[in-house]
């Protein structure tokens, strides 16, 4: 209990489920409920996670999770703004706060079902599933959205269907009163035999505090594909912490983009990949950019659990400022998982001398037939490469620009919608021109 962090926003968490301020649902399940009161009791004893517990031991939450957050009673005025893709042709799911708005959503496709937190609860069985794959008694920030998430949802994609149109959820926070706490969640099912895409997209319009806290669980049925886009354009007064399990079972596919292009006060991905039975396939690409004070932490977990099973892994992170910069990426070979690959590296670029970074690749194998490598390095712009082009008449801060575009363009590359891939490098520019790149 003495590692934990258990501050005013931890005693107003507490004293809100014990004195029974936190109203469920009318038609919430049982099992819902048990969940939640067990989640709380680990909440309760572990506290806030602080950095002497290794898995938070590069960010202080203390520091970052200082304001009053409450629960946000009312619903907030929100004018409608871009946030469309340019040429993205997706159908939109878009929450606004964690909540569904069925205004601004629209065209799922045949094969694709989206229920909100009425319908889930309405269904006992589709209800149950939620809390079943992310384990949060361990994990006392996971606790803490089992118990008290308000709204939750489930994307289902039928067996045997090949769904063309991306689907995009677009996730928005606005103003409130006070500084704000949102909890809420997502459960994903890509069966058998179907291939589908989805993108989210987070942004914030808020000058107020906000801190999310969202959970995603994720089933990848066997030989389903399922490719999965994250961008992150949030702004400075947020604080967002992420959990996202997968399951994937026999000869399915799941490739991920996480991208951080925003300036969001604190990004936390906790991001863990269960490989449950053979011949899965896990491809993870992720680029973090941030500058001033912002702090990024990347965890990630590629748990291999049976044989003839592949992951890749490739993040880098280019840090400016004062900014700081976390990735911890774990392999882990299971005594089962015979004839593994699984390969992880990450790169970051720091380019002012205050900018830090915490990188820890790990490899815990215990098989003795695999092919497994990691890595990771820190470095500073190539000077030769800068000199060559202001040689040839470009400005200092233009050839450090493009030398700063040219580190990510191969993570970027991978991103196989060419719309998105245009707006991932829109954001970076526009990142890039709001900071001053003189290289020293």
């Amino acid at each position: 209990m003495e590692k934990g962090i258990f501050n005013n926003f931890y005693n107003y968490l507490k004293d809100y489920f014990e004195n029974g301020h936190f109203k469920t649902a009318e038609n919430e399940p049982a099992l819902i409920i048990q969940r939640r009161a067990a989640a709380f009791q680990v909440f309760k004893e572990k506290g806030i996670p602080s950095n002497k517990d290794e898995e938070w031991k590069y960010t202080n939450l203390n520091r970052l999770l200082k304001d009053d957050y409450k629960f946000h009673s009312l619903e907030s005025q929100f004018q409608k703004v871009s946030v469309d893709i340019e040429g993205l042709d997706a159908c939109r799911v878009v929450l606004i706060n964690g909540k569904f708005e069925p205004d601004l959503s629209h065209g799922l496709p045949e094969g694709v079902t989206f229920l909100d937190t009425r319908d889930v609860f309405a269904n006992p069985q589709v209800a149950d599933k939620i809390g079943t794959i992310a384990d949060w008694e361990d994990n006392s920030m996971l606790a803490m959205n089992t118990a008290f998430f308000r709204d939750c949802y489930v994307l289902h994609v039928a067996a045997k269907t090949v769904i063309t149109q991306p689907i995009h959820i677009t996730h928005i926070y606005t103003d409130h009163a006070d500084a704000a706490f949102i909890p809420y969640r997502l459960f994903t099912v890509a069966e058998k035999l179907s291939e589908s895409t989805l993108i989210e997209t987070f942004h914030s319009f808020t000058e107020k505090p906000v801190f999310v806290n969202y959970a995603v669980e994720q089933q990848v049925d066997e030989a389903a594909v399922f490719h999965t886009h994250m961008i992150n354009t949030l702004g400075e007064n947020i604080q967002f912490i992420h959990h996202r399990e997968v399951q994937q079972f026999r000869n399915s596919v799941l490739n991920n983009s996480n991208i951080s292009l925003g300036n969001a006060a604190l990004t936390r991905n906790n991001l863990n990949f269960r490989l449950k039975e053979s011949n899965t396939e896990t491809n993870l690409i992720g680029t973090y950019i941030v500058s001033r004070k912002q702090h990024v932490d990347n965890h990630t977990i590629v748990d291999h659990q049976m044989p003839n099973c592949n992951s890749s892994e490739l993040y880098k992170g280019i840090l400016l400022d004062k900014a700081h910069g976390v990735f911890s990426g774990r392999i882990i070979v299971r005594p089962d998982a015979q004839k593994t690959n699984a390969f992880q590296q990450n790169k970051n670029l720091l380019l002012s001398d205050q900018a830090t970074t915490d990188s820890k690749p790990q490899l815990e194998i215990f098989a003795d037939d695999v092919k497994c490598s990691h890595g990771s390095t820190v470095g500073q712009v190539d000077k030769e490469a800068l000199f060559y082009l202001k040689t040839r008449g470009i400005g200092e801060e233009t050839a450090s620009r493009l030398l700063v575009e040219a580190f990510v363009e191969d993570v970027h590359s991978q991103i196989n919608i060419p719309a998105l891939r245009d707006y991932v490098a829109g954001l970076l520019k526009e990142k890039l021109q709001a900071e001053t790149l003189i290289i020293a």
